[in-house]
């Protein structure tokens, strides 16, 4: 029994496997089936597009679209639009499709199948959208068009043999090639025999050759510049000459009844010329001879001594006399005590940078003071017959000073305001920062010793300035005057005649350069 009902089990079981096999080949062939017909890509990673074609034979569904052999996407459809084929496409996203891409129909084999070989085109262009049009496309020959130019080309091959076989066929054909290979064997045999006779002479020829061409082969490269310059030389004759032939013929041309006047123009010049030579030659054999001023500076050693120390004497001067720097400058300080200005007008010459010649004229308020004797015949009752009296004038100052320049230290003498004086500049050496380099002197104290032998003064009068450059050609400067004597007014106007005075002023500069600079542009009536 238990025999009998597992033999009846397994008679169930056999054709319920091969049922469900039948069931699983059957959803696996309709998925795949299904994959087929949807495509091997999926939509978001491709796009669609499309392309138009003369001929799309050879192509169909699922036809290959590859790039150096690689499949990027598949046809997925073949329409016509007009006379045209339309294929559209699907394309693998990231092969980076440009609008400038190309389309090339390509022979896959003998049997007429055809794919298409995609250039993406170049990253300077747009990508292609979605749905797009690919404008460049080559379309390659069909297999029936390439047997038509077989075909034709057949047909010409046949014609020519056919005329080949026209002309050498049948006995006169054969009889001509017979002699045309006879003179063939005859022309080679004599060609060898004249070869074979005339063989040591040929030797002998090609080493004389050969010997030659070496010589002229060194000759050429050690004269090479030479010949180049040669070759140059005779161009440029050779046009000059053509050039004076050329003019010749038209002066001539042009002045045929002239030429005999020129002629003889032309030999009274030639012995004017020589008569001038003469001349010449005489004058050359007295200045030779020691003869005349001439001969005489020539032949003088002392003379010329002389003269060679004169010119260097004159071109040390005119040396001196181009270094020399003209500097112009306006004063003005304002007197406290005085309540008044006093005015500077300078000229600084400068023929080295150590030292200047200072030349200035000065209105000073203070006048200047004089003392006259009056005599009183007879005189006063109580009073003596000579009196004293102390006139002070306005008049205009000079003041004229050498100055020499040690380091920071610079010293003055000569006239200082119309009388006697010395001076001396402390020029501070401080660089201010972020300033050019002429600021480093732009602080300077200037003491100023002066009028030792007026009766009016106790002292002499001592003057000190403080002056600083904040800008070239712009100074400011503050001080006190007559420092050393106490103020004496004036009892008849209150004029300050004497006495320390404190001031404050400013001044500007310039020099022969800026002047130049400023000529131009300064208005003229």
């Amino acid at each position: 029994m238990r025999l009998e009902s597992s033999s009846s089990v397994k008679k169930i079981l056999t054709p319920f496997r091969v049922g469900l096999l039948v069931i699983a080949a059957g959803v696996i062939l309709f998925f795949f089936l299904t994959f087929v017909k949807k495509g091997g890509m999926k939509e978001d990673e491709s796009i669609r597009a499309h392309a138009f074609f003369r001929d799309a034979s050879g192509l169909g569904a699922r036809s290959r679209v590859q790039i150096a052999g690689i499949p990027v996407g598949e046809i997925v459809g073949i329409s016509l639009e007009g006379t045209r084929a339309r294929v559209d496409m699907r394309l693998r996203r990231d092969v980076g499709v440009r609008e400038n891409a190309t389309l090339t129909k390509r022979s896959e084999s003998l049997l007429g199948d055809y794919m298409l070989d995609l250039t993406p085109g170049t990253e300077d262009q747009p990508l292609l959208k979605d749905d797009g049009e690919i404008t460049r496309v080559i379309d390659a020959q069909g297999m029936e068009q390439i047997f038509n130019s077989l075909a034709a080309i057949t047909k010409d091959i046949e014609a020519v043999t056919g005329a080949l076989r026209a002309v050498l066929g049948g006995p006169q054909g054969q009889g001509s090639i017979e002699a045309i290979v006879q003179n063939l064997v005859k022309l080679s045999e004599a060609v060898e025999k004249t070869v074979r006779e005339n063989a040591t002479r040929l030797d002998q020829i090609l080493a004389n050759v050969e010997a030659v061409s070496g010589d002229v082969r060194k000759v050429t490269e050690a004269e090479r510049a030479s010949v180049h310059n040669i070759v140059q030389n005779i161009d440029t004759i050779s046009a000059d000459v053509r050039d004076v032939v050329a003019s010749v013929k038209k002066m001539v041309g042009e002045n045929e009844g002239e030429v005999a006047g020129t002629m003889s123009s032309l030999k009274e010049t030639l012995a004017k010329l020589d008569r001038s030579l003469a001349n010449v030659e005489q004058i050359t054999n007295d200045i030779k001879e020691g003869k005349g001023a001439a001969g005489a500076l020539l032949q003088d050693e002392r003379l010329q001594q002389k003269v060679t120390d004169t010119v260097e004497d004159v071109a040390d001067f005119a040396g001196r006399l181009t270094n020399l720097q003209l500097e112009v400058g306006l004063k003005v300080d304002y007197l406290t005590q005085q309540g008044a200005a006093k005015t500077f007008l300078g000229v600084r010459l400068i023929p080295k940078p150590d030292k200047y010649y200072l030349i200035e004229v000065i209105d000073d308020p203070r006048g200047t003071v004089e003392t006259v004797y009056v005599q009183q015949n007879p005189p006063a009752a109580g009073e003596p017959v000579v009196q004293k009296n102390t006139v002070t004038k306005e008049t205009v100052k000079f003041s004229a000073q050498f100055a020499k320049r040690y380091s920071f230290l610079t010293l003055r003498f000569g006239v200082i305001e119309s009388t006697g004086g010395l001076g001396a500049d402390f020029t501070l050496p401080i660089k201010f920062p972020y300033y050019t380099r002429w600021l480093e002197d732009a602080l300077a104290l200037k003491v100023d010793v002066f009028n030792f032998s007026i009766e009016a003064l106790r002292l002499p009068r001592l003057r000190a300035t403080l002056r600083f450059t904040p800008f070239e050609h712009v100074y400011i400067n503050l001080g006190i005057d007559d420092a050393l004597n106490s103020p004496n007014r004036d009892s008849l106007t209150n004029r300050l005649v004497s006495g320390r005075d404190f001031f404050v002023g400013a001044g500007i500069y310039f020099t022969d350069a800026d002047l130049k600079s400023l000529l131009p542009v300064v208005p003229t009536p």
